[in-house]
């Protein structure tokens, strides 16, 4: 069979045999470099050192090939490591550079964190650690500008709500009455869901607070106040802050706000949702306005019949808390306000953030409420809230 030449690309006349092997020059050749276009006949002689720049050269490239790749997935990035395996395998000893990208994999460190300065190879976990999760600017420094852009977007679209957990309301309980009852009953298991329950403050005996005959719309403006509270409550999942509750409860309710007497328990609850649609502060839809009045009917139907005071006085025996915190936070909120001139990068881009709205609770309103809400609680301890 007659030999054939093969151009080499550094411009040089060269006659390679396609017969015989261009490394060893004894076996018969079968393969072609792709790199040099040499002829070999073993994968012995292509990792040869007479071979050696090219082969090691070319495995290099094979692997920053494959790592610029997304392995995001444990699949692929185990397909990865079994690459590196084998070409370590077929390395040798000397493959030190496959060496460390195989440990890095091993490692659980993907091709994101092959550059150390990479910000995102650090957890965000790790970034917020020691940090004062209430302190906005603090945690936006911390976040990468990935994370910052994502958070503005989620901003933007109205999804943020998505990601937080909803609250569980504690008066979802209720026992219905048995018809037959054990004999031996386990009171303590009767009693686990109030363990979840706001704790029930004390006050005086109600004829030791006034001996006029309460109106008989006391019920009604109850009902209005409860209302109100289980929105504020959902409103913010749970989790209310209480100068900015308080405002925000104020908003809505009629009676606290400005003395509203209600004729009726219906329009005591609608009194609730229209003043929602109407506020400036709050923006609701009819879901949430219709949760709200079932929120209130399971609130005034109690965890049984035995029982059916409790939630009320739970209810408002929170709202008291909240009330008496926002009373005592209100000058340290003013203080922080008059020291916020100097914006950070997170209150300098969202304007809206801050407590400006605060400057609207008025502290002897404040006061005013607690007292009536102790008025209240009194009234459902001596009278109860059942409507005839």
């Amino acid at each position: 069979m007659a030999n054939t030449s093969v151009k080499i690309s550094d411009g040089e006349s060269k006659s390679i045999s396609l017969n015989v092997c261009g490394i060893c020059n004894e076996n018969s050749s079968k393969y072609c470099c792709p790199r040099c276009e040499i002829y070999y006949c073993s994968l012995d002689c292509y990792k040869s050192e007479n071979h050696q720049n090219c082969s090691e050269s070319f495995y290099k490239e094979c692997v920053d090939e494959e790592l610029s790749g997304n392995y995001t997935d444990e699949e692929s990035r185990q397909k990865m490591i079994d690459i590196l395996q084998r070409l370590n395998k077929e390395q040798g000893a000397g493959a030190q550079d496959i060496d460390e990208l195989l440990q890095n994999l091993d490692n659980g460190e993907d091709e994101n964190c092959i550059d150390s300065d990479d910000e995102n190879c650090v957890d965000l976990e790790e970034r917020v650690k020691g940090l004062n999760l209430d302190d906005a600017d603090a945690v936006w420094n911390a976040l990468t500008e990935d994370e910052r852009n994502e958070f503005e977007a989620l901003l933007n679209q109205g999804d943020v709500g998505s990601f937080i957990p909803q609250w569980e309301p504690w008066w979802n309980h209720y026992e219905e009455e048995k018809l037959v009852k054990e004999i031996v009953e386990n009171p303590k298991a009767d009693k686990d869901y109030m363990k979840n329950c706001p704790t029930i403050i004390k006050v005086p005996q109600f004829s030791s607070l006034t001996s006029v005959q309460p109106s008989p719309a006391i019920k009604n403006n109850i009902t209005n106040v409860l209302a109100s509270y289980a929105f504020i409550i959902r409103y913010f999942n749970g989790d209310l802050e209480p100068v900015e509750g308080t405002v925000y409860l104020l908003n809505i309710c009629a009676n606290l706000d400005n003395n509203t007497n209600f004729e009726d328990t219906s329009i005591a609850v609608e009194s609730v949702a229209q003043n929602c649609l109407k506020s400036e502060l709050i923006q609701t839809d009819k879901p949430s306005l219709d949760a709200m009045k079932h929120d209130t009917f399971l609130i005034l139907q109690g965890p049984s019949t035995e029982n059916k005071p409790f939630y009320c006085q739970a209810a408002l025996s929170h709202l008291h808390s909240i009330f008496k915190q926002a009373k005592t936070a209100q000058k340290s909120v003013k203080t922080v306000e008059k020291k916020s001139c100097n914006k950070k990068d997170f209150t300098k881009k969202f304007q809206d953030h801050g407590s400006d709205h605060f400057s609207k609770l008025d502290v002897s309103k404040v006061k005013k409420c607690m007292k009536k809400v102790e008025y209240y609680l009194s009234y459902i301890e001596s009278h109860g809230m059942d409507f005839e």
